[in-house]
């Protein structure tokens, strides 16, 4: 199999099982998905899930959470992971995007790195989400995912990694596929003992190939991908899982 029909195994598969690929933190807007991802920085989503409605509720806005102090924050995020850095992070963004964005979350990877506690990662995710933009994050899933299945070969850094993806994946596909891989890594292709034997890449997956030998040719019977459902949003307009963020995220 060449790298070419390598990626189209594996999109073809994901566009059949996984269509309606998203992001499983909760936010009803891009500044409420901006603070959930910089909190959600090696920590489970599940966790920011349970974390984000409180400072949703206090802090709706990036007005007002630039108004906090460290000491009035810091007890919303004392159970994330990083509380310390993270509560400082939140407050020096809200600053940012009042006096240099207008209150309102900017769109392009260049301007949210200037964000404190924005990396490229974190950039990507927000322009992917909600703009449907064709930038692919790399996180650690995405990074162990790609390399294991032979998506991408020698890449030693994340931005390598990046920059390979998106050599292969189609440019209306790169928003959906981020998902697609780091859903795989979170529930299937997980970090000790992969479920490799529930896995459907595995005519694809070099790790497959070289630990199991050559899967049989009938794929009809390989389970379909196994992610976890959605969490579905509590009542009140904090807590809100956008299912099309691009339509209600952004104005067109």
């Amino acid at each position: 199999m060449t790298r070419k029909q390598r990626f189209q195994f594996v999109l073809d598969y994901f566009s059949k099982h996984n269509p309606d690929a998203a992001t499983e933190l909760l936010y009803d807007s891009p500044y409420q998905l901006l603070v959930a991802v910089i909190l959600s920085a090696q920590c489970t989503d599940k966790r920011v899930n349970m974390t984000t409605p409180a400072i949703f509720q206090q802090y709706p806005d990036a007005a007002s959470l630039a108004r906090a102090s460290f000491d009035e924050l810091f007890p919303y995020i004392r159970s994330i992971s990083y509380p310390n850095n993270k509560t400082k992070h939140l407050i020096g963004m809200a600053q940012m995007l009042m006096t240099k964005f207008g209150g309102e979350v900017p769109l392009t990877v260049e301007e949210l790195v200037q964000l404190p506690g924005v990396g490229r990662k974190t950039a990507n995710v927000i322009t992917s989400v909600v703009d449907n933009q064709p930038n692919m994050a790399v996180d650690t899933h995405v990074f162990r995912v790609a390399a294991r299945i032979g998506l991408t070969v020698n890449a030693k850094t994340p931005l390598a990694t990046e920059k390979q993806l998106l050599e292969f994946i189609p440019r209306e596909m790169v928003h959906v596929a981020h998902h697609w891989l780091i859903l795989h890594g979170r529930y299937v292709c997980v970090a000790r003992n992969p479920k490799c034997p529930e896995c459907g890449l595995q005519q694809a997956c070099k790790y497959f190939q070289k630990n199991f030998g050559t899967p049989a040719a009938d794929t009809t019977r390989l389970p379909v991908l196994k992610t976890r459902a959605r969490a579905t949003a509590k009542s009140g307009p904090a807590v809100k899982a956008a299912t099309t963020p691009s339509k209600r995220a952004t104005k067109r």
